[in-house]
């Protein structure tokens, strides 16, 4: 079966609508790229560079360095200067990354386990399905840095 050019279109929309749904309703002190990195942190505390962030994020050098900035100047995290390397440094959640980290996951995921209260299976189905695709697209190198 083949998708014609205008319903595309329209699933592409439909795509980009889901998108600012699931997007919080209250502003939270942080970013999502923020809550992510600092996620990644949390989860994975040895791997804690700003280039195995970007690897493992998917998102580009630059992006990286403008978020740990701000989350440096948040109080959220702290650097350390690698002794190898003198150019590289580790990074480490603060006691007051934690607790933000913490309430801003809080406020961004809200929207999803609501879709997930009202919708159950159909949305479970959904993110397995998006993790395939993302998967697959990254094995054929088509998805780019963000």
């Amino acid at each position: 079966m083949e998708i014609d050019w205008m319903d595309m279109v329209y699933y592409q929309q439909q795509v980009q609508k889901l998108t600012r749904l699931l997007l919080p309703a209250k502003q939270t002190d942080l970013t999502v790229s923020e809550c992510e990195l600092m996620a990644w942190l949390y989860a994975e505390p040895e791997k804690n560079t700003p280039v195995l962030l970007s690897q493992r994020s998917g998102m580009k050098k630059e992006a990286v360095s403008r978020c740990l900035k701000s989350l440096l100047e948040k109080g959220c995290i702290r650097k350390e200067k690698q002794q190898q390397d003198e150019r590289s440094y580790q990074i480490y959640l603060t006691e007051t990354g934690i607790a933000a980290l913490k309430k801003g996951y809080e406020i961004i995921l809200q929207p999803f386990y609501d879709l997930w209260r009202a919708t159950g299976a159909d949305f479970e189905a959904f993110l397995q399905d998006t993790d395939r695709i993302v998967s697959r697209l990254k094995g054929m190198g088509e998805v780019e840095e963000k």
